[in-house]
Formats: C-alpha cells, structure tokens, sequence
C-alpha cells in the first residue's frame, strides 16, 4: 500500500483567469439530452435565440434592465422550448443578482429548481450560477439526479439557494487568503497544487482521490473554492494545525488533538514499518506490528507533530493503531 501526498510548496499549475461579469458558461462541459427530451424538443424561433443572445450580452456589459426584458420575454413565451425556458430562467436570476435583487433572483432559481422538466444541462446551469463546480460528465451523469437545492435564510431580506451534493459534507464559509481562478475541466490536483501554494499547508491526499472539476471563483477564500472543487467529487477536507487532509468523508479521522514536537519527517519508497518506526522514534515511542502490516511509503511533511505525522501515515495506508504507554500497536482492520 502507497501514500499519495501532495507538498506544502507545489508550484500552481493550473492557469489564473479573469472572471467574466455575469457570464458563465458550460465550458468543456457538453451533455446530452435524454432520448425524450431530444423527442419532445422544438427548435426555438430566431426571435427567441436573438432575445438569448441579447441577454447574454447585456447582462455581460452590465446592462441589467435590458438583460432582464429580454430573458422575461423568453421565459414568459408560451412557444419557448423547455430547455430554452429554463436557461433564460437562470440568466435571468443571474442579471437579477448582478442588479442587486437578491429576492428577485432567488425566485428566478428558485422556479428552476422546482421545474418539473429541470434536465441534467438546467440542472448544471443552475449549479454553475449558484457558484457550484461540476465535476467531469461522467461523474455527473450518475449522480445529477441525487444533487439538491436547499435554502439559506441566514439573512431572511437575502434569500439564497445552495448546492446540496451528494456523498459529500455541507459546506463551509471559508477562510483564508482570497484568489481568482477559472478551472475548466481540470483535474483536482491543479487546486490541491493551488490550495498548497496559497495556504503553505502541508496538503495530504488519500490514496484513490481523482476527478475533475469545472469552476470559476472571484476574489473568494481559498477554502470555499476548495470545498467547491471536492464536493461535486464526493470528497471532504479537514484542518489539523498545519496539515490538510483531503479524503472521501468516511475516510477523514476523528478530529484530535497533537502534542508531539515538531520535525519534518521525508520519506522516499521507504518500507512502511520502517517509516512508522522512525517517526515513533521522534517521540520517544517504540512500535508493535501486526504481522501482515507491509509496503512502501512515499511522503515529506513539514514543521509537522510526530504524533499526527504516524497517524496520517497509519491511516493513509488503511492501518489502525492503539496507544499503551510508549508503545503504539499497529493493525491491520479485518476486512
């Protein structure tokens, strides 16, 4: 068994876009409609795609009156095709939101939310403007119909809709220093490598962690992009002192506290025993393994409490362990 671990000092490979204002789109990001929909679907008229594009456009020059009585229009003709409707629905709660009518683009998303013919495409439009990520097709196809929407009345004159995902934790509000990034379809190490730089965490990755993600973010906290990044992939993350550790949620350990003295512990295809053995050593603690207990390690922390430097290795390696006295007992759960 093999850690997977990302350093505190990654340099950032993804690319650091402008945000377009009021614009947003489904980039690298194409799904198909459902035999039924594709049955049922009327081409819109040239009048209809002409009021689209002059929402989009307006809304983007910040123009949001004229946004709005072109994307009504849509939305108020009895000849608008569903998928079409529901899409000028959504840019209309976003030129709402952008003039400054929160309640008013509350009950724009709101409608689509609850729209009885809401697809996978309106349901990742909504997510988008609701500043939601999608992770890749794939991913999305098996589980659009599980994501949610819930309220959020905090501030009762402010009504806001959120994201709710499934296999995943309720997001937070988030800390940290503010970025401006735009992921296209990237994969989820460009944010752990952004994440890394940025906070100067010592970020850890469970083994088997991957995905994708799509997401744009304006002078947001590094920890909510990040829970915008894991979310949509069905992951968690979690702050011990200067360690992140990201995780499927029933994966992540118990919160605890650390007390050991700090090293920076760096290990290369290292036996795992011998790993475990010397960073036990760092605390004055010896190691009693269960048998079956075997493989390498590859990982470097930094300024990190011995203590929690074992665990992250025990538990990344799928190891228990126990504490009696100075002695810590290794295992291997019964599967």
């Amino acid at each position: 068994m093999k850690s997977l671990w990302t350093g505190p000092r990654w340099r950032t490979a993804c690319v650091l876009a402008g945000f377009t204002l009021g614009g947003f789109t489904l980039a690298g990001f194409t799904l198909a409609a459902t035999p039924a929909a594709q049955a049922t679907a009327a081409a819109p008229s040239q009048d209809l795609l002409g009021l689209m594009a002059e929402g989009k456009t307006e809304t983007d020059l910040g123009h949001y009156d004229a946004a709005m009585r072109a994307l009504s229009a849509i939305v108020d003709a009895p000849e608008a095709p569903s998928a079409l409707r529901l899409e000028a629905l959504v840019r209309l709660g976003v030129a709402r939101r952008f003039a400054g009518d929160d309640k008013a683009a509350f009950e724009a998303f709101d409608g689509v939310a609850h729209a009885p013919d809401l697809d996978a495409s309106g349901k990742a439009l909504l997510v988008q403007a609701l500043g939601g990520g999608l992770p890749d097709p794939k991913r999305w196809e098996a589980i659009w119909p599980r994501v949610t929407f819930a309220t959020e009345t905090s501030e009762w004159k402010r009504p806001a809709m959120v994201v709710v995902w499934p296999d995943s934790t309720p997001a937070r509000q988030g800390q940290g220093e503010h970025v401006t990034i735009s992921f296209s379809d990237a994969d989820l190490g460009d944010v752990f490598r952004l994440v890394a730089d940025i906070s100067r965490l010592n970020v850890v990755v469970f083994p088997g962690v991957q995905g994708k993600v799509t997401l744009e973010a304006h002078d947001e906290p590094w920890e909510r992009i990040l829970d915008r990044a894991v979310s949509p992939n069905g992951l968690a993350w979690q702050r011990e002192d200067n360690v992140l550790l990201i995780a499927p949620p029933e994966q992540l350990p118990k919160a605890r506290s650390f007390t050991g003295r700090r090293a920076t512990v760096d290990f290369r295809d290292s036996d795992l025993k011998k790993t475990l053995a010397e960073i036990a050593h760092l605390g004055g603690a010896t190691v009693d393994f269960d048998p079956a207990v075997s493989g390498k390690v590859t990982i470097r922390l930094n300024e990190v409490r011995w203590d929690q430097a074992f665990e992250i290795v025990a538990r990344t390696n799928g190891l228990d362990f126990s504490e009696e006295g100075n002695v810590l007992k290794v295992t291997v759960p019964a599967r």
